[in-house]
């Protein structure tokens, strides 16, 4: 996840001596093993241990804490292998078993919803708890009882656990750096976290792969049998923009000259909409060029019968001249959508908005190398196909790994793009094509 920056001046060995002189001897030692190669002990405020990241942000410096009383538990936790999740925002200690997740519930943190309803579930058999020293909050009802926040429920079967409860720790030193050294824990106000308990027996990514899939049926159930949508954050959150930059700020306004059809319109407001949902940022402007699809490829035929009719040649009394008419209608017909896209920005998108396009873009990210795995790159070398061929081509493969499942036969070697996930996160740069081409084909089609 982000780290923030601060303006603290840098760590120096005085403060770190000072701090340690006040610890005890086991808690020197719980130091010692969290400092590791990465961080050193900053200072001891409030009841908390503030430890200095040694890679900086722009030259500041950033923090993480543990609170003294469980200083020996995050060691412990590091000691065997505790690391943030590769996908989601949370922690995996894989000699546990144990993945820790960061949910939320729109735009509420997960809290809010944990100590809203009175949970009821079955007892768990498996004795087992996430975090030894963690207090169970509790929720006041109005008859002046108390009930517990969270669950906790245990699969045999599964031979897996899953809580709701308080972060643990680890998984708040694992969350991201705080901007400033000054520091104050409020247990009772600390944030919930799903946590999922697999087969400890397996290795690192097994560990996270099983408990990341529990966690995706604990939300889908939670969604479909008790009305609660809750989603995993993403380790890397990003959002769509295309606003002006500053400078631009005074914009010039218009009566509309592109007569843009109502549809299209909505297409283009609903991806700003979904400005935090990458991959249906990109389905919006896609859908942009789904509605002119038909059109160009109508044209297209057209364009090839005239031709046809219009060869000196043709015969309307000639059997083998009308068949070849007749041919040209049925590959007509049987013309795929990554074929029809590519004969509408071949005829809609101008190569010169796209060669600037792409000379203002990283082209690490469009190499075969870049961060989204599965769709062809796009190369500028001069014996390439067409930029809009190769457009095409990468816009189709990327539709089709957001919207095909994994059991459809026809794309079983295409790992799905899931919204939440890390690739979803690297998208903008394909979003901003995207954008590019529905813009010029909406410009262009006004004839």
């Amino acid at each position: 996840m982000g780290a923030f920056e601060s303006s603290a001046e840098p760590m120096n060995s005085d403060g770190r001596e000072e701090a340690m002189g006040k610890l005890e001897e086991y808690e020197k030692r719980s130091v010692e093993v969290i400092e590791g190669d990465s961080r050193k002990l900053s200072k001891t405020h409030q009841g908390t241990a503030v430890f200095c990241e040694s890679q900086t942000i722009g030259g500041r410096e950033v923090f993480r804490v543990v609170p003294l009383a469980n200083l020996s538990e995050v060691a412990d936790d590091l000691i065997r292998g505790a690391v943030e999740l590769s996908e989601y925002a949370g922690c995996v200690v894989p000699s546990k078993g144990i993945a820790e997740f960061s949910v939320r519930s729109g735009r509420l943190a997960l809290r809010r919803v944990a100590e809203r309803y009175d949970w009821t579930f079955e007892s768990a058999t498996c004795s087992h708890t996430f975090s030894p020293v963690a207090p169970t909050p509790r929720r006041v009802r109005a008859d002046d009882t108390s009930k517990s926040i969270g669950f906790h429920v245990h699969s045999r079967k599964d031979k897996a656990c899953v809580e709701l409860s308080l972060m643990t720790p680890t998984g708040a030193f694992l969350s991201d750096p705080w901007p400033f050294p000054e520091i104050a824990i409020d247990v009772s106000g600390r944030e919930f976290t799903l946590k999922v308990r697999v087969d400890p027996s397996v290795d690192h990514q097994e560990v996270e792969r099983r408990a990341t899939d529990i966690a995706a049926r604990i939300i889908f159930e939670l969604d479909v049998r008790n009305g609660i949508p809750l989603v995993l954050e993403p380790r890397r959150r990003m959002r769509v923009s295309f606003e002006r930059t500053p400078e631009s700020s005074r914009p010039a306004i218009r009566f509309p000259k592109l007569r843009t059809p109502r549809e299209v319109a909505a297409l283009f407001s609903f991806a700003t909409e979904a400005a935090d949902n990458p991959p249906y940022v990109f389905l919006s402007y896609y859908q942009v060029l789904e509605y002119y699809l038909p059109v160009a490829q109508r044209k297209d035929s057209i364009r090839i019968l005239r031709s046809e009719l219009r060869d000196p040649f043709f015969d309307e009394d000639s059997d083998p001249s009308v068949l070849r008419l007749i041919n040209s209608i049925e590959r007509f017909k049987q013309v795929g959508e990554e074929d029809q896209l590519k004969v509408l920005l071949r005829d809609y998108v101008r190569e010169d908005k796209l060669k600037e396009f792409f000379a203002a873009e990283d082209m690490k990210h469009f190499s075969k190398n870049g961060p989204i795995s599965g769709i062809p790159e796009i190369n500028m070398h001069p014996k390439s196909d067409p930029l809009s061929v190769q457009a095409a081509k990468r816009v189709y493969a990327l539709r089709n790994r957001i919207v095909h499942a994994k059991d459809d036969p026809r794309y079983a070697e295409i790992p799905v793009l899931l919204p939440r996930s890390a690739e979803a996160t690297y998208l903008r740069p394909d979003i901003s094509l995207a954008r590019l081409l529905a813009t010029e084909t909406v410009i262009h089609s006004q004839e």
